[in-house]
């Protein structure tokens, strides 16, 4: 029995060898999140076809994330659009989701108001069966890409927990404007009344 107790040694070993990576791999694809983006609807006046697109590619490549986060191809979404309607819904997000086989669903839309722009951005929890929403706004439209960098960097926070180089900057300079309005002072804010002027509340102006 002895002499053959190593050639066992080394069959165990072998056999560990070659499972362990196998597991580690089982891990890795149980930890994938699958995520769909849909094409964001525009709210708008003008045409903004271009600038639909340029928001779903931002989001492809700040929420992309090598073993954690893969982003469905366009070719398999629109695929999955066919013979959808009112995309938007949930009944129908719940059917592109089970179609493409996704764990998240990302649709948004793009409102113009008095030359403002919002977007409106909803992550979908397949499992969950729920969603949260993003929101961020601009006053010009050239600005709206920035803002949705920041939407960007906020799902990666609350949905998949990462914590990107945008997040830390939209962080502090969040950190930096309240400290800066705890610093004003009201009082500097009221007009000095001139001697022999008639004397009025400070926030009336007529």
């Amino acid at each position: 029995m002895k002499k053959y107790y190593p050639v066992k040694k080394s069959f165990l070993l072998l056999l560990m060898a070659l499972l362990i990576p196998f597991s580690s791999g089982i891990a890795a694809v149980n930890t994938l999140k699958k995520v769909v983006i849909i094409p964001f609807e525009a709210n708008t006046e003008n045409d903004l076809s271009y600038m639909t697109s340029g928001i779903l590619a931002m989001l492809e490549s700040r929420l992309s994330w090598k073993n954690n986060v893969t982003i469905v191809r366009q070719s398999i979404v629109d695929k999955a659009l066919s013979g959808i309607k009112e995309i938007y819904e949930s009944n129908a997000v719940l059917k592109i989701g089970e179609k493409t086989n996704a764990d998240y669903v990302i649709t948004g839309i793009i409102t113009e108001f008095a030359g403002a722009y919002s977007i409106d951005t909803k992550v979908w929890n397949l499992k969950t069966k729920s969603y949260i929403t993003f929101f961020d706004q601009s006053g010009t439209l050239d600005k709206l890409i920035s803002k949705v960098d920041v939407v960007a960097a906020k799902i990666n926070k609350k949905i998949f927990d990462r914590t990107t180089a945008s997040y830390e900057k939209y962080k502090n300079e969040k950190i930096i404007t309240e400290e800066d309005l705890r610093r004003l002072n009201p009082e500097r804010m009221m007009p000095v009344q001139e001697p022999g002027e008639r004397k009025k509340p400070w926030w009336k102006i007529w």
